[in-house]
């Protein structure tokens, strides 16, 4: 939704990954307190999917935990980088 910071989660391999994970990891149930315009958007993106809001939530979730962790990946990967070719940055900085 534009404006809304919510993007679509229409991606087939994140929603069968999802499904095969859910069928066979332990679940934990919680209730969450959402503003209203954040729960018509999840609850628009689950119809247009042709899935639960609860399986719009996990998605959205998990594809956020997992560019988290791509991003701190990359940011490790860099640092290395920096740390392993230090004197030559510094040569070429000169």
């Amino acid at each position: 939704m534009p404006g809304s910071g919510l993007v679509r989660w229409s991606n087939t391999k994140t929603v069968l990954n999802w499904y095969r994970f859910s069928m066979s990891a332990e679940t934990v149930t919680t209730s969450l307190k959402l503003p209203a315009e954040i729960y018509e958007a999840i609850k628009a993106e689950a119809a247009a999917d042709h899935r639960s809001i609860n399986a719009a939530i996990v998605v959205a979730l998990s594809d956020h935990v997992r560019q988290r962790e791509r991003t701190r990946r990359v940011a490790d990967i860099g640092a290395e980088i920096a740390d392993r070719h230090s004197e030559l940055l510094r040569r070429l900085a000169q």
